[in-house]
């Protein structure tokens, strides 16, 4: 991929804590409104977004789960 830059798609708290996730993720998750996911620290500082089994209605997501753990890192 010459000339092309990665890019990694970051998201914002706001004063009450909030975040929303970037679309590409939300798309790559199958992600919709009203989904639920779950943070899950997998080492210091670093958290990975899974989906709730019950937010799962791609057959391909129940039949692969690991396809719907997104690492992040911490802001420190």
């Amino acid at each position: 991929m010459e000339g092309k830059r990665f890019h990694m798609p970051t998201a914002m708290v706001t004063f009450n804590g909030r975040i929303t996730l970037p679309p590409e993720v939300r798309t790559e998750l199958g992600l919709k409104t009203g989904d639920n996911v779950d943070f899950v620290e997998v080492e210091k500082g670093r958290f990975a977004i899974y989906v709730r089994p019950d937010a799962m209605t791609d057959p391909d997501a129940l039949a692969n789960p690991d396809r719907n753990f997104s690492k992040l890192n911490a802001a420190n």
